[in-house]
């Protein structure tokens, strides 16, 4: 959708800039179709998915990756880690092809509304963040991306997305349309009040955790 979280996705890309080198290899774990973050990774980037994407090289399952062990400068996992069965191995994997002081970058959802269901799996606190990656990685930063202000953007966001889905799918499209014409002028004033996320320093409210951590 046009808009989508407009500001917080600019300020994840721009998250991204200076983290890896030029001449550096780069995983990319289930990268989707438009990774729009690839513009600030000045390096070489592998990406992979579980499924066939514009982007994709390989097609595999994150709990098995088919890859050279220690290949990787970098791993970087945007908003895809809770879809996995057991994210627990996905991270042992990620270490096994990682080199040895190689970069994890995890962006993943915290408030956020259940999507693609039933694929759609977990979301952690900064503490389960911190328990999943203490085996095999050191955390060097957790940045919480949005706040209390952007509850109502992400309110109005599941009222756009959510009202759809409760009415008979020969209709979705219409009322789908209704919606838009009804909450958008509202869900883009929300997003404008979630400027003002730099006064929550509660971390209670995260909309995304931005984590940047290095293997051991």
């Amino acid at each position: 959708m046009f808009g989508e979280y407009f500001l917080i996705r600019k300020k994840i890309d721009n998250l991204f800039k200076g983290i890896f080198s030029k001449s550096e290899l780069i995983l990319d774990v289930g990268c989707g179709n438009k990774p729009s973050y690839h513009k600030n990774i000045k390096a070489n980037i592998v990406c992979i998915d579980i499924g066939k994407t514009k982007k994709t090289h390989v097609i595999c399952d994150a709990k098995s990756l088919p890859l050279k062990k220690s290949k990787f400068d970098g791993i970087v996992c945007v908003n895809s880690l809770y879809y996995h069965n057991n994210p627990y191995k996905s991270i042992k994997e990620f270490s096994n092809v990682l080199r040895k002081n190689g970069k994890l970058v995890l962006v993943t959802p915290f408030i956020y509304p259940v999507h693609d269901a039933p694929d759609d799996k977990y979301r952690f606190t900064e503490y389960g963040i911190k328990e999943l990656l203490k085996e095999n990685f050191n955390i060097k930063e957790i940045k919480t991306i949005g706040g209390i202000f952007n509850l109502p953007a992400v309110f109005f966001h599941s009222l756009i997305k959510g009202i759809p889905l409760m009415v008979p799918k020969n209709i979705r499209k219409l009322v789908s349309f209704i919606s838009i014409i009804m909450f958008y002028p509202f869900y883009i004033l929300a997003q404008l009040i979630s400027l003002l996320d730099f006064l929550d320093k509660t971390r209670r409210w995260s909309t995304y955790y931005f984590v940047i951590s290095v293997k051991k």
